[in-house]
């Protein structure tokens, strides 16, 4: 499993367990809202949050699952260093 982390365009290198770590999980979630996949993107701005499940899009409809991606993602990625939520943030696993 290869996950890429980019943030304001560029990449955040990642060892290879954070790489399946970040990816099992965001497949995990684009299949629990029964998207399942083998590539998954995110992209999250302050205004925007998007997921992708082998090209098509996940709808997220309820305020709620956004906002449990959102928290989840910043849990996720809050030990490494240099990522802030102001800023834009794409993850692509496949």
């Amino acid at each position: 499993m290869k996950t890429l982390l980019f943030v304001n365009d560029k990449i955040i290198p990642l060892n290879g367990f954070t790489q399946r770590y970040i990816g099992t999980m965001l497949r995990g979630m684009a299949e629990s809202l029964g998207f399942p996949g083998k590539k998954v993107n995110l992209y999250i701005s302050p205004d925007e949050l998007k997921m992708f499940s082998d090209e098509t899009e996940v709808s997220i409809r309820k305020e709620f699952v956004r906002l449990l991606i959102s928290s989840t993602v910043k849990g996720i990625l809050s030990p490494l260093n240099g990522i802030f939520w102001l800023e834009k943030i794409t993850i692509t696993t496949e």
